[in-house]
């Protein structure tokens, strides 16, 4: 199973870029943050899924007295994952109540291989807070409850190569709690840092992971 994931920064004029992407990196999934799109049906979306690829999505929720039939009109955020027709996802809701960052979670079953994939994106623009670390946290609860390997893939905006970054200390902690680790090792974002993670539990293993070329600001990364 070859998995791919990446900060977007709007699929606008990248999903070309990235349908190729999925097709010459021959991934089975590509987990997608700051989508910009408005919903399921959006064109971006059919323009980077390609032929025998399906794609399950959940897009920042646009405000009721937002004007979107504006020029300027652009919803920010949103997650997507597009995956090969012959990994089947069930789309899943995690049971809590989550105002600090996106998430998108789905089982997937391929042959004999399943797990469960999670992708979070927390808003660069908002002021990190005690509440986006309880909830984060309170997602590792619900996650710890499957028997099956859970891979999350998140950009939480945090220098996680900083040591002496007080929320990069605070962001391992929910992860030491429930025994995951943080499997990225190199620079992810052109600035030099590492903001674009991939973890599992202690017991689950991954290998040929690989931080490739760059999308805008941050880069592709590949493991299996």
């Amino acid at each position: 199973m070859s998995i791919g994931r990446v900060n977007a920064q709007s699929l606008g004029n990248k999903a070309t870029a990235l349908c190729r992407n999925i097709i010459d990196e021959q991934l089975d999934i590509l987990v997608i943050m700051e989508t910009w799109h408005e919903d399921s049906s959006s064109v971006i979306l059919r323009r980077v899924t390609p032929p025998g690829y399906h794609c399950i999505d959940v897009a920042r929720p646009i405000l009721p007295d937002t004007r979107v039939d504006t020029v300027d009109f652009q919803n920010h955020g949103g997650l997507a994952f597009v995956h090969r027709n012959t990994v089947a996802f069930q789309k899943r809701r995690l049971n809590c109540n989550v105002t600090t960052f996106e998430y998108l979670c789905g089982y997937a079953v391929a042959g004999d291989c399943h797990f469960v994939l999670l992708g979070v994106y927390r808003p660069g623009s908002r002021v990190l807070s005690v509440s986006f670390f309880d909830e984060l946290s309170v997602v590792f609860e619900h996650l710890a409850t499957y028997r099956c390997p859970v891979v999350e893939c998140g950009d939480f905006y945090v220098h996680v190569d900083q040591t002496d970054n007080v929320h990069a200390v605070q962001l391992m902690q929910p992860l030491q709690t429930f025994v995951c680790i943080q499997r990225v090792a190199e620079p992810t974002h052109a600035a030099g840092h590492m903001l674009d993670l991939v973890t599992t539990r202690t017991d689950t293993d991954i290998g040929n992971l690989r931080v490739g070329g760059f999308i805008s600001d941050h880069a592709l990364t590949r493991f299996t």
